[in-house]
């Protein structure tokens, strides 16, 4: 991609301060200071992870990630992106959070497929396998709400839950 495609690119974007100039320049080392917004919208703009700009796993043996320190790209990255943060921290648990909704919404997914299988294709689905499915959403579920009272309790933003309220009984 060239240097005026990329421009045109992060103009589309709403960001009109990456011009071609501004570019070549960063590509040839002559302007070395890149705000994170830059960042953001040349990652957009060439469609990668911003990550993959700051810390070009595959592409260099060793990063300075902070200054005097080193480390291997993907460990940046991965300290970068918080994959190692504690577990009572914010970003630990909105992910925990974002795992188990995407485990329930995959059980009754599930659930639903074979359903739709057994009426199309005249399966029969034993009964305890479809009402062990749903008991593992509604474990699942449980746990959730209790994460989203741990959140909560931390003063934390609570994501929106759509179809997913509290199983009766608990």
């Amino acid at each position: 991609m060239s240097a005026q495609t990329l421009a045109d690119a992060c103009a589309r974007l709403g960001h009109t301060g990456l011009q071609r100039t501004v570019i070549s320049n960063i590509e040839n080392g002559r302007r070395r200071d890149v705000s994170v917004a830059d960042v953001l919208v040349l990652a957009a703009a060439l469609e990668v992870a911003p990550a993959a700009l700051v810390f070009p796993a595959g592409y260099a043996a060793e990063v300075e990630y902070l200054p005097g320190q080193t480390a291997d790209p993907l460990e940046a990255a991965d300290w970068f992106t918080g994959s190692g943060a504690e577990e009572d921290s914010a970003l630990a648990l909105a992910r925990r959070h974002r795992e188990l909704e995407r485990r329930i919404r995959g059980v009754y997914r599930r659930i639903w497929e074979q359903g739709i299988a057994e009426q199309r294709y005249g399966l029969e689905l034993e009964d305890a396998e479809a009402e062990a499915g749903r008991e593992m959403a509604r474990e699942l579920t449980v746990q959730l709400h209790e994460l989203r009272e741990v959140m909560a309790g931390a003063g934390l933003e609570l994501p929106p839950l759509v179809g997913l309220d509290r199983p009766t009984g608990t």
